[in-house]
């Protein structure tokens, strides 16, 4: 039995490596959303983005606002050259459309850093969060993240 372990397990090591099983990366990088005073989010890069606190800008070549079962409810792309988009990090990004209450969104975005080619787009990061808000009783807004967005009722 250990001999054909010791015989399987090499090509087995092999066929996982080179397929990228082992190595795979989260694809999606996560916003940060917090609400603002009206009830609505602000969507933003995180404080991490910006490590060495060089004051990079990130250029925002689509947004994005999807709802399960409906579908896009709003986008907006600025693949255009003349259309940029620059942002720093923990800036709210321009999601110009209303939120309302107690319905399960999908934001996404996509990113690039401003230095970086066009063409070769090293730095481009897919954003992507789920999130829910909920009218408390007493008539305050509260945001609601993730799996607990997915599962709230």
């Amino acid at each position: 039995m250990n001999k054909n372990l010791l015989r399987i397990l090499p090509l087995v090591l092999t066929i996982t490596l080179i397929t990228g099983c082992i190595l795979h990366n989260n694809v999606f990088y996560t916003p940060e959303i917090a609400l603002k005073k009206d009830g609505q989010p602000c969507i933003s890069i995180p404080t991490n983005e910006d490590f060495f606190r060089r004051k990079k800008e990130f250029n925002i070549l689509s947004l994005y606002v999807f709802q399960t079962g409906v579908g896009y409810l709003w986008k907006k792309n600025n693949y255009d050259s003349e259309t940029q988009y620059y942002v720093k990090n923990q800036q709210c990004l321009d999601f110009n459309y209303h939120f309302h209450e107690n319905i399960f969104y999908t934001v996404e975005f996509i990113s690039i850093e401003k230095e970086d080619d066009e063409i070769h787009r090293s730095t481009q990061k897919d954003w992507v969060r789920y999130m829910r808000i909920i009218k408390k009783p007493d008539g305050t807004f509260q945001l609601i993240l993730d799996g607990e967005a997915r599962d709230y009722s």
